[in-house]
């Protein structure tokens, strides 16, 4: 319970420190200072959303200078910076080259899309002799930018984006195309690229004032910004944000819980599915439907009929409870009719049965060989617990069972269950007996061609529970139970090392 509680509130703070994170500049916007020399400190100011100081967030700057470039890691004394207890950080120009507008971006390191500017005016050394030999930017002042269409798109991974349209109007509001419009792309870690990712990087408006650019199709899914500016004037920048989701699916498997194996009467550990399009990327919120197939083809309700994946692409099912043996097909199915597969094996109920140890395997030729076979088998008297050997009385009721645990090279093999019994009379001579198909008992010479299958089997499962005998037993002597299982190729795994042994005597 104390770590749950911890947990809850180390989330709490975390989503605090970043869900309401917003950043203001404080001081130093539209300052004008002279070229080759720094500019007075420029403070921005992060904040929570009661407007309190937020000092858990980093801060990273950028510049663009007066023609419209951003520069990277140059032009300013800070390039990233923590908020100090007043949630301030401070940057500053630093000693720049060309006059003109520069403007100072500062963004939040955990989510880009929040950020503030901060305008720098480089003026000439000689205000009679504008910049002397250094280039005069003239800025559009009256030209104002203004975003129309294609904001807040979601995009499938791999797809281009619908157009983003931006307008330039003239001080009086008409549309003009005497502007020049650059595009910049800010991808989901905040990186600003450089002519790539965008359909267009530079257009004069057309007659109605109107530019356009659109996200080239990118397999790389997060929150990006196409930033639209005015070519010689730092200060507009309008941006539009598109989300790119994953794209279609590509990949549907099953990632786990595909071939157990259950009891009856018992629900199925999870089956999970996942969704990934073809840039690995996990696809979530897609619907996935599911049906399950009984051993017998029959289509039956299961309880999970739908679910929807999660953020890492995984949607889970599970078989409930059912009664009769075999394999269960789970179907998992998309809206695309797209479908996947897992099987589940039911098998009988298995009492607690002792242990009998690992077989003895021989082989045609009578020579044993390894075996990873495991046996489990025993006698319950009267409605008690099994065991490997016991004493009983005439007439007493008994269940003997067996259960194989298969040798893994074996499973999927054709083969027979075998069953042997001997019984012997004290001091008397020990007689052996096989039993066949419906408890068909004949006397057995110890041939082992001879044996006669208790039951035929198509495919070996990893797991087999034999009946053995229900009832009662009125022969007084001293029993033993061998079985196994007999492969094509003449192979014979049985219970060698530790019968099922008991003494039958007069009440």
């Amino acid at each position: 319970m104390f770590k749950t509680n911890i947990l809850i509130i180390l989330i709490y703070i975390i989503l605090s420190q970043s869900a309401y994170a917003l950043i203001t500049v404080v001081s130093g916007d539209k300052q004008i200072m002279k070229i080759g020399s720094n500019s007075e400190a420029v403070v921005f100011k992060v904040i929570d959303e009661q407007g309190n100081p937020n000092t858990n967030e980093t801060v990273k700057f950028q510049l663009t200078n007066p023609v419209g470039n951003t520069l990277v890691l140059q032009g300013l004394t800070a390039y990233r910076a923590e908020p100090n207890a007043n949630g301030e950080v401070t940057t500053s120009l630093q000693s720049p080259e060309v006059i003109g507008n520069y403007i100072i971006i500062a963004k939040l390191e955990i989510d880009a899309t929040q950020f503030a500017n901060a305008v720098v005016i480089v003026e000439s050394l000689d205000d009679k002799i504008p910049g002397g030999d250094k280039p005069v930017i003239d800025i559009p002042t009256e030209a104002k930018l203004s975003l129309i269409s294609g904001d807040k798109q979601t995009v499938r991974a791999g797809l281009d984006s619908e157009d983003i349209v931006f307008k330039v109007v003239d001080e009086q509001g008409n549309p003009t195309s005497s502007a020049t419009v650059k595009f910049q792309l800010q991808d989901s870690t905040g990186t600003i690229s450089t002519l790539q990712g965008l359909t267009t990087y530079e257009s004069q408006p057309d007659a109605e004032g109107q530019v356009k650019t659109s996200l080239q199709g990118t397999g790389d899914i997060g929150n990006y910004t196409i930033i639209a500016k005015l070519a010689g004037d730092a200060v507009q920048s309008v941006p539009a944000n598109i989300i790119v989701i994953a794209g279609l699916v590509d990949t549907f498997k099953v990632t786990s819980g595909n071939n157990q194996i259950i009891t009856t009467g018992k629900t199925s550990a999870n089956i999970a599915f996942q969704l990934i399009d073809a840039f690995n990327n996990n696809i979530s919120e897609a619907t996935v439907n599911f049906q399950v197939l009984t051993p017998d083809g029959q289509v039956i309700d299961n309880g999970i009929t739908s679910a929807n994946s999660d953020i890492n692409g995984i949607v889970i099912t599970r078989l409930e409870p059912v009664s009769i043996k075999g394999n269960y097909i789970i179907e998992a199915t998309l809206a695309t009719n797209r479908t996947v597969q897992a099987t589940i094996q039911v098998i009988a109920a298995v009492p607690i049965l002792p242990s009998l140890g690992f077989g003895i395997s021989m082989n045609a030729a009578a020579e044993l060989i390894d075996s990873k076979a495991f046996f489990n088998g025993g006698i319950a008297v009267n409605n008690n617990i099994f065991n490997q050997e016991t004493i009983l009385n005439a007439g007493d009721s008994i269940v003997i069972e067996g259960f194989i645990t298969v040798d893994d090279k074996h499973v999927g093999d054709k083969a027979d269950i075998l069953l042997v019994a001997s019984y012997k009379i004290i001091s008397g001579e020990e007689l052996f007996f096989m039993v066949g198909n419906g408890q068909n008992i004949q006397l057995w010479n110890g041939d082992v061609s001879a044996l006669i299958a208790y039951e035929e089997i198509a495919s070996l499962e990893k797991t087999h529970l034999i009946p053995i005998y229900e009832g009662k037993l009125n022969d007084i002597g001293i029993w033993k139970v061998y079985f196994g299982y007999r492969l094509s190729d003449g192979t014979i795994v049985f219970n060698g090392n530790q019968s099922i042994n008991f003494v039958v005597e007069l009440l």
